[in-house]
């Protein structure tokens, strides 16, 4: 099975200390100090990236948050929820990982100097809400009502969570449409193996997954770069901006995956959801009533059990003879168990009293 793959990652930003622990949002990170400590990174001059118009994703890492312009559209500062790796585009979701992994290690020395550390949860956990102060200017108004990865902000800047990319030589722009449109349809069935936003406001929250409560239905679950065929949705087929990009998928569903081989088995999932020709249904756009419920019961939910179990059984069947086949050994775990990786983050919560993990990927 040729393919390309590559991770986007976001990580929150935290502070650990003996007699404290602070989790760190746009109430409190300077953008301009962070700005300087982490310019001048690795992929500065990697062709293969979509670089941007701000400058801002210049490398492997950069900021996250939501960028504020002034009256005349000149860009004015960022309001950071924290920062993202991305990959650079790898031959194996493996090698994509052990990548992930080497880039991290580069991040921590560089937040090193400023107290902070990585950490990994699916939705901010202390914040009640994310008002967007100042309003918005008319030149802002406008700009995000043309360019739609500016809508709701008050939930992605609370959000945080993995883009798993892939791209098989030879599909047709058709093929990595359907491709596309069948992630969206599954994505209820296989976010459940990566909830790990069990809190909000600085509390247990009523379900496993806040991030996919209040996110996934309202963006996109996945999206693709490819000449918009005739009828396209146009939030999800997006023409390439760089030739590399060219037939890339890329799902933005799943919650902060808390380890690297939960990492790998949402990845190999992803692919193999993508090659399940036997997977009938395509949707266009993410179903709400699905995520919402999956969101709050998870595998309790007796049809989103089921759509697990078909899903998992259909990417297996897909992978078979594969490496990548063996990362799905994990899910099975956690299916048969009834459990989500925001179990034990409820578990360690009950004993430690915090409400993420705070060693990066591992």
């Amino acid at each position: 099975m040729l393919y390309s793959a590559g991770f986007e990652f976001e990580y929150a930003l935290v502070t650990e200390a003996d007699d404290a622990a602070t989790f760190h949002d746009f109430t409190d990170l300077d953008f301009e100090v962070l700005q300087r400590a982490l310019a001048d990174g690795a992929g500065a001059t990697d062709d293969d990236l979509v670089r941007g118009d701000l400058g801002i994703k210049s490398g492997y890492w950069y900021l996250e948050g939501d960028e504020r312009f002034d009256a005349d559209g000149t860009f004015t500062s960022m309001l950071v929820k924290g920062v993202e790796i991305r990959t650079p585009i790898c031959a194996s979701t493996v090698a994509a990982a052990d990548r992930l992994a080497d880039l991290q290690d580069d991040l921590v020395e560089r937040l090193a100097p400023l107290g902070l550390q990585l950490g990994i949860v699916g939705f901010n956990p202390v914040r009640e809400a994310y008002v967007v102060d100042p309003p918005l200017n008319a030149w802002e108004e406008r700009m995000r009502a043309e360019h739609r990865e500016y809508d709701h902000a008050e939930v992605s800047n609370l959000s945080y969570g993995p883009d798993i990319n892939v791209s098989f030589p030879g599909a047709s722009a058709q093929d990595v449409v359907e491709m596309t449109r069948r992630l969206t349809h599954y994505s209820p069935f296989m976010v459940p193996f990566s909830f790990s936003s069990p809190f909000h406001a600085g509390r247990p929250w009523r379900g496993p997954s806040k991030r996919t409560y209040e996110r996934t239905w309202r963006r996109v679950a996945a999206r693709c770069f490819v000449e918009p065929p005739v009828g396209a949705e146009a939030t999800m087929v997006h023409p390439p901006r760089i030739p590399r990009e060219e037939g890339r998928i890329e799902f933005k569903a799943f919650d902060a995956f808390t380890s690297r081989e939960l990492l790998l088995a949402g990845a190999a999932l992803t692919l193999g959801v993508c090659l399940a020709g036997d997977l009938p249904g395509l949707a266009d756009q993410p179903s709400r009533d699905l995520h919402q419920r999956c969101a709050t019961e998870a595998f309790a939910d007796p049809e989103i059990a089921a759509g697990a179990r078909a899903v998992l059984a259909a990417a297996r069947r897909a992978l078979a003879g594969t490496p990548e086949a063996s990362h799905l050994d994990p899910l099975d775990r956690l299916l048969s168990e009834g459990r989500t990786p925001a179990d034990s983050l409820l578990e360690e919560y009950s004993h430690t009293g915090q409400m993420y993990r705070s060693e990066g990927l591992r």
